[in-house]
């Protein structure tokens, strides 16, 4: 059965929310049906009791994906791995790590993985609370005394959930972005969110916070005697036999390391170098690492060898809030299902780079999908890669032919309403492909679906469906869901 799997970035700077969503896929198969029953051929039981893994299916899914990926010039290179007991059964890298040296990404390759940094830091955390050298309930001004709280009761626990309420500072303008890049002092970077009004009181919601652990890296610093990121490497990362795990830099040489990557927000969306962030004692985001690293990482961590397994558990308990239900993040970690498989799992997106790691701890299965664009739809690589190893069924969406005359007649541009404003949709034939243009961001390709309908690349749950009036196209209607704007054509 040959198949492609196509699944394309979203435009970060897209205008409207009905276009923000991405990660659609295209599946061609010989099959009729909406699904491709991945596990169709597995065998019988393998060590954990599941049906013993399809590696040759993993492969095509992971192939199809990564191509798909490179042909829509959203990826320049990814690294795959997937693990079963801590054991990688399959492992690839696709495209470059290099773009200008022409170096191609192997399973060897070490990316940046931005926010999965903060389990490694909850952990840490973790590891001095055994040691009663901190509490989790200790307020952060007993190790950072000249923080100023504005008269907050803010905790360690409230930065390892993201209930303190400080603001974050990713959240902040675009001076203040260009202020941290060249590698701040504490005493600069705090000054850059220490003195924002709180979003929140301390313990009342929930917001991802990357101030918090930048924080919390400070405290482990303070609490150590060691800089954050030597305690880190020396006293927990290099015991673990974490070889390829390091705190980056552009002055520190990485063998392996992916170069980072990022597409111009424009019509033809250009490769370009992305600039580097460069925080000190970034313990919300500042280690790189390779897929093999991250699958021991993932298996030593949920086997009890970096914590205790009641440090574990508070790591993957759902955060209780004073109204409403729990959030089902933890200390870095975040709890999902994929069908009725349960989900241990974080992300990290930062300029030039994609990381996503999952651990499926009933089937003592583990996900690491890397990458050197942060354009890329790591979340959906992962998902479809476990439901490969799995046996779930892939879903797809068909792409009917469709001839240039007749694309053509659908060729214009669309005045949607979007509440109190209106936003230009553009529909433009392009290298004879049908594709959709929201303001000045990338085009993306069109899928027709019969009856004057099409479904954009960038998600399955988007539909343009044109209004004909005796041949003519008049009109347009975005589906979302149950949701319908509607979109006169423009003369």
């Amino acid at each position: 059965m040959k198949y492609l799997i196509r699944r394309i970035a979203y435009c970060k700077q897209a205008c409207s929310p009905a276009l923000l969503a991405i990660g659609i896929f295209t599946l061609t198969a010989c099959s009729q049906g909406g699904h491709l029953t991945t596990g169709a051929s597995l065998a019988a039981d393998d060590l954990t009791g599941s049906p013993k893994t399809d590696i040759k299916q993993i492969e095509a899914v992971a192939d199809s994906l990564a191509d798909a990926h490179m042909a829509e010039d959203f990826m320049p290179g990814m690294t795959v791995a997937v693990a079963r007991n801590g054991n990688i059964i399959f492992s690839k890298g696709y495209g470059e790590a290099d773009v200008e040296m022409g170096v191609a990404a192997s399973s060897k390759t070490v990316y940046a993985i931005a926010s999965l940094t903060k389990q490694f830091t909850a952990a840490a955390i973790m590891r001095l609370v055994e040691q009663d050298k901190i509490a989790l309930d200790d307020p952060i001004t007993k190790y950072l005394p000249d923080y100023p709280v504005q008269g907050h009761h803010v905790t360690i626990r409230h930065l390892l959930n993201h209930t303190s309420g400080i603001k974050s500072y990713t959240e902040l303008d675009e001076e203040v972005e260009l202020k941290r890049r060249p590698g701040l002092s504490y005493e600069e970077m705090i000054g850059l969110f220490a003195s924002q009004p709180f979003d929140f009181k301390p313990g009342e919601q929930f917001r991802y916070n990357n101030s918090g652990y930048y924080l919390l890296g400070q405290i482990i610093g303070r609490v150590t005697g060691m800089p954050y990121e030597e305690y880190m490497e020396k006293k927990l990362l290099q015991p673990l036999g974490l070889r390829h795990t390091v705190f980056g830099g552009p002055r520190r040489i990485i063998p392996e390391r992916a170069k980072g990557y990022q597409y111009e927000r424009s019509r033809e969306g250009k490769l370009i170098n992305a600039l580097p962030v460069i925080i000190k004692g970034d313990a919300a985001g500042g280690l790189f690492s390779t897929a093999a690293d991250l699958v021991r990482w993932t298996h030593l961590l949920h086997s009890g060898e970096v914590v205790s397994k009641e440090s574990l558990q508070q790591m993957i308990s759902p955060t209780e809030l004073p109204s409403g239900p729990p959030r089902t993040y933890g200390f870095a970690l975040d709890l999902a299902k994929l069908g009725n498989y349960k989900k241990v799992v974080h992300v990290g997106d930062i300029d030039g780079y994609n990381a996503s790691l999952a651990h499926y701890p009933e089937e003592e299965l583990t996900v690491v999908v890397l990458t050197n664009s942060d354009d890329t739809q790591h979340e959906m690589v992962e998902e479809f890669l476990a439901r490969a190893a799995l046996g779930m069924e892939v879903p797809w969406v068909p792409d009917l032919p469709l001839t240039k005359e007749a694309a053509s007649r659908y060729e214009g541009t669309y005045a949607l309403q979007m509440g109190k404003r209106t936003a230009e949709l553009r529909v433009l034939l392009e290298d004879g492909k049908l594709k959709v243009q929201l303001g000045d961001g990338k085009a993306f390709r069109l899928r027709f679906q019969g009856n004057h309908s099409f479904i954009p690349v960038f998600d399955e749950n988007i539909r343009l469906v044109f209004i004909t009036d005796n041949g003519s196209v008049e009109s347009m209607e975005l589906h979302q869901g149950e949701r319908v704007t509607s979109g006169k054509r423009k003369l």
